[in-house]
């Protein structure tokens, strides 16, 4: 009686046994207890059709007998699959899609993307796609990659992916399935890397050379020449050309970002961490403020080191990864910082050196207004550990009254719209003396903040409109100090801008200022 069934189905179109196309991979099944050929059918097959030509691939005598631990082999073809497709889920930048006839795509994360989408991004971009099963695609800056396949499986919860990158870096997280193995593969100008559940990136600089690298699990690499090489985790390969793909290589360790400073009060902050003697390169990217920071640059730097021009206060996040002289790249390091940049602090009417003065009264000018408050701090100590005076001012022109006679340091910084100060000037020193007490030729000048940065050179911009397109006065000191009888009379709009050694370049704010 177990036979009319079987029998039965032969007499089905013929057409669920043709060849199963292109897709000549199979799936090993591992028998559970009270399995059966039929009841696998209903769970996995597209159709139950298939038993008869499953039960005479596999050998089995009884398709109502199968022993537990046995495995099965199930033709992909004839697996329960549906057409799927990938969705954003995180891009920053410049980036464009287009279907398979060349036209254009919105981006857009509640759009869903089918095979023959190609996706493209510029440069400081990102674009991150999740797939049905929760693989995901990270394409990085100036990268273009086609989705070419999308399959689901839908009893098992696998895909099959097969992506070709063009052009550029792409990273790939591929979900391990116990039940029935991802396929995930990725088709570069000259090689194929092949996985299925593993954490890896392949890079394609050139038509002719690709790198892979595998940071967790085990991938395929082959060649033009067809030649295999299996890379584990913690190693990456080259293939170019018509031949093998390299023998495996370590991969470079993750940077020390160590030395990073935790904060910053310059912008842009100097970010440099331990060099690594066997890098040749940093591939590195950073991140805005937010839990889910916008993507604000990725590049590759020479040295280990960047100076980011940043837009705003905040913790920033920055990973590094080194590349060795094999273009092959390493593990990730990342490390938070904040930047407290902002507002930056005012240009200061000031003198050369400690000013001496006989009496306690301490006439300051300062670039204040009520549209731009300052915080002025007056301390004992050049450490300001204690404060003995802190005022809000809105008006420029004050005398201060000092406790005391000797030693005394003051500060200013400008005030945030809540109110919050930015980073403070430099340190001013003032000795009074006493009425009596001859004092020393007091220098004038304006003032400017110290960066710390190797080689600095302070460049005065003075010009008479906010623009500064018209300079008036162009001056460059190893300090920021400029005597005011070197300076030409009347009100202009000041600019300073630092210089440093390996490419530093800061700009500060432009001040309205009326040079007497």
């Amino acid at each position: 009686m177990r036979l009319i069934p079987a029998l039965s189905l032969l007499l089905v179109s013929s057409s669920l046994f043709a060849a199963p196309g292109s897709d000549s991979a199979t799936w090993e099944y591992q028998v559970k207890p009270g399995d059966s050929l039929w009841s696998f059918a209903d769970q996995h097959l597209s159709s139950p059709a298939y038993v008869p030509r499953l039960q005479s691939l596999n050998h089995i005598a009884d398709p109502y007998r199968l022993t537990p631990g046995s495995r099965i082999k199930v033709p992909y073809p004839w697996v329960r699959q549906h057409p799927s497709s990938a969705q954003i889920e995180e891009f920053s930048g410049e980036v464009s899609a287009h279907d398979a006839k060349g036209k254009p795509l919105p981006i857009n994360k509640d759009m869903r993307y089918p095979k023959g989408v190609q996706f493209q991004t510029g440069n400081d971009a990102m674009l991150k796609l999740r797939f049905e099963d929760g693989s995901t695609l990270l394409l990085n800056a100036n990268s273009s990659a086609q989705l070419q396949n999308e399959i689901y499986y839908p009893s098992t919860g696998s895909a099959k992916t097969e992506i070709k990158l063009d052009k550029g870096n792409a990273g790939s997280s591929v979900i391990p399935n116990i039940l029935m193995p991802n396929r995930y593969q990725i088709r570069t100008p000259s090689a194929v890397t092949t996985v299925r559940g593993t954490e890896f990136r392949v890079n394609t600089e050139s038509v002719s050379a690709t790198m892979t690298e595998v940071l967790r699990g085990k991938v395929s690499v082959s060649g033009k020449s067809k030649a295999q090489v299996d890379v584990p985790a913690g190693f990456g390969t080259l293939a170019s050309g018509s031949g093998k793909p390299s023998a495996p290589e370590a991969l470079p360790a993750a940077p020390d970002l160590g030395p990073l400073p935790a904060s910053s009060s310059f912008n842009p902050p100097l970010l440099k961490w331990a060099a690594d003697q066997q890098a040749v390169a940093y591939r590195i990217k950073l991140r805005g403020p937010g839990e889910h920071g916008r993507l604000l640059a990725e590049r590759t730097v020479a040295a280990p080191q960047l100076f980011p021009a940043l837009p705003a206060n905040g913790e920033y996040l920055l990973s590094a990864r080194a590349r060795n002289q094999h273009g092959l790249e390493g593990y990730d390091s990342s490390k938070t910082f904040t930047l407290a940049a902002f507002p930056p602090p005012p240009l200061l009417f000031g003198t050369a050196g400690v000013q001496e003065i006989r009496t306690q009264s301490l006439p300051l000018k300062l670039l204040a207004s009520p549209q731009q408050p300052v915080q002025l701090q007056l301390s004992r100590s050049s450490d300001f550990a204690s404060i003995s005076q802190s005022l809000t001012l809105q008006d420029g022109d004050i005398t201060l009254q000092l406790p005391d006679k000797g030693q005394w340091f003051w500060r200013v910084a400008r005030l945030d719209e809540q109110g919050q100060p930015g980073p403070y000037s430099d340190t001013q020193q003032v000795l009074v003396k006493g009425l009596f007490s001859s004092i020393g030729n007091n220098t004038p000048a304006l003032l400017g903040r110290r960066y710390p940065v190797s080689g600095a050179r302070y460049t005065l911009k003075l010009a008479d409109n906010p623009t500064m397109q018209n300079i008036s006065y162009h001056d460059t000191r190893p300090q920021p100090a400029w005597l005011l009888d070197t300076l030409p009379r009347g009100q202009y709009f000041a600019q300073l801008e630092i210089n440093g050694d390996d490419g530093y370049h800061a700009v500060e704010a432009i001040e309205k200022i009326n040079i007497q």
